[in-house]
This record gives C-alpha cells, structure tokens and sequence, in this order.
C-alpha cells in the first residue's frame, strides 16, 4: 500500500477540516513536483471509499494532463471507477463515477455529464477571472443541477500578473487557501532537489526588445537571439555543462529559433526533435514518448 508523505496527506487532511466549516471553494498550493496528481487520486479514493454514491469531477485543460491524472488513479486504485472524457483522447466515458475530463470537450455538455458532487480543477491557475469563460459556464451549469457542489482547486502558482492572487478580488472562483507548501519547505524536507543553474558564457543583447504585459514581444525577442554565433555558442554550452544529463530540453523563442537549435544540435551528431503548438497531434505524442525513452537526447520547442 502507497504512503502517502506528509505533506500530501496534510493537503487532503485540509480539505475535510475547510468544509468542515466552510462553504466556499477552496485552493491547494503543491509546487510542481509535489506529487498533485497523487494528492487528487488519494483524495478520490478516500471520498468513494467512505461515501460510494458520491461523483467526483477532475477537469483540467490539456489531455497529456488528463491521462496523466487518469494514470495516477488508476496505478494508485487498480478497481477505480475511473473513465475520461476528452476528444483528444478519443474517449467519452460520461458516466464514470470518478471522471477526468478536458474542459474544452464538456464545458457544453454539463447535462450529459449530469451530477457529480466534487470538482477538483488542476492548474486552477489557468481560469480566465472573466465570468463569460469556459469554466465558469461549466461550473454555473453543474451546480444548477447539484446545488451543493464543492469546487476544489489545485494550483503550483495561485496568483495572476494581471488581477493578483487567485480566491481575492471581485468574482473570484476561489475563496481560501485551504492548503499551502513552499518550494523551499520541500528542498528543506528532502522531496524536491535545490536547483543548481551554471552562469553562462554566452551573452544576449536584448536593448532593443520590447515588453508588453510583463513579458517581451516575442517576434522582437527571436530576432535578437535567433543568430548563428548564438546558437552555436548556446549549444556548445548545453553540450559542456549537460554531459552527465541523459536528456536536454530546449525552450526557444519561437519556432523558427527552435528548429535553428535543433538543426544545430543535429550538425554535431546529437538526436534533436521539435515540437511546436501546430505539431499534429499523432505526431506530438510520438516524440514525446520517444523523449521520455530516452531514444533522442535533446528536444526544441
């Protein structure tokens, strides 16, 4: 039997103690790397195992997500009555007890899904704050039909550069923090590793790049770093400080950027794929699992 480490069965401890006495919804803060998918699926279990007539939701917004917590469950619970429902996924097993679901596949069907008693959001971070979205159509729509639905969030970041922290501030979703855990409690605690970054040599000029929302223009941005020195100084670099690494990820500043890196990467011997927002999903997924086998050394994206 799975134990669970402290910290996560601290998180689902809070959640009964804040309905307990509460009725708003709730937030968990898990850094990544602290194990959310588990926390969702131990919590899932205990639920069902204490009250079977329950129906528990877990939605998010990409399906690498939802078969990702979906495999969770089931590894931690073999006899789940766990389904999905995700287009992406080609699954549509509306009336699983415990279902996982992508947001853009049921945001329009809350009568098909019917009632469920809990929904649990991952990355609970990415809900746009205007009423009028996805979410909230979804929500309003399910607790039309279960006036007593709990909504329970799961974030690593619980606050937005453009309207603050995520339960504060008019029309907010969430009401409360049931449940916070630092990155550094965790390096402190043993169960994430401190991170270790090289100062490198090769510098970027980036005066003449502009910002917009907090962050840089990216077409401004490729093309001051888009170079040939550039790159090829960068991946010398990658290849020195990353030789005892099995895997190199690399985030670009656009695609034609990515596909530079990659290319460059290539001219010296070294498997690279890219993968980029139009990627076709088929082919998505065969890099992906080709990168975690460890088949190709290094990915551009």
């Amino acid at each position: 039997m799975l134990t669970l480490r402290p910290y996560q069965q601290e998180a689902i401890d809070a959640i009964y103690a804040y309905f307990e006495d509460h009725k708003g919804n709730p937030l968990l803060v898990l850094p990544t790397a602290a194990g959310k998918a588990l926390v969702l699926s131990a919590f899932s279990e205990g639920v069902l195992k204490t009250w079977p007539d329950q129906r528990i939701l877990v939605v998010t917004h990409s399906r690498e997500l939802i078969a990702q917590n979906h495999a969770e469950m089931v590894g931690l619970w073999p006899e789940a009555p766990a389904g999905i429902y995700s287009a992406g996924l080609g699954r549509r097993e509306a009336d699983a007890r415990i279902l996982f679901a992508g947001i853009q596949s049921v945001h329009r069907r809350t009568v098909e899904i019917g009632h469920c008693d809990l929904v649990l959001i991952d990355e609970a971070h990415l809900i746009p704050v205007a009423s009028a979205t996805m979410y909230r159509r979804f929500i309003d729509g399910l607790t039309a039909i279960n006036p007593k639905l709990k909504v329970i969030g799961l974030t690593a970041t619980p606050y937005r550069l453009e309207s603050g922290m995520l339960h504060e501030g008019e029309g907010a979703l969430f009401t409360d923090i049931a449940y916070e855990i630092s990155v550094r409690e965790l390096i402190d605690q043993g169960y994430l590793c401190p991170l270790v970054s090289k100062q490198p040599k090769t510098k970027l000029n980036l005066a003449g790049v502009g910002s917009r929302g907090g962050e840089f223009i990216a077409s401004e941005l490729q093309a001051a770093v888009d170079q040939e020195a550039i790159t090829r100084a960068a991946v010398s670099e990658i290849i020195t400080y990353g030789e005892d690494r099995k895997s190199w990820l690399a985030f670009c500043s656009g695609v034609d950027h990515a596909r530079h890196v990659a290319e460059e990467f290539r001219s010296r011997g070294i498997s690279c794929e890219t993968i980029f927002g139009d990627t076709p999903k088929d082919e998505r997924d065969r890099i992906i699992a080709t990168f975690k086998r460890q088949e190709i050394r290094a990915l551009a994206s």
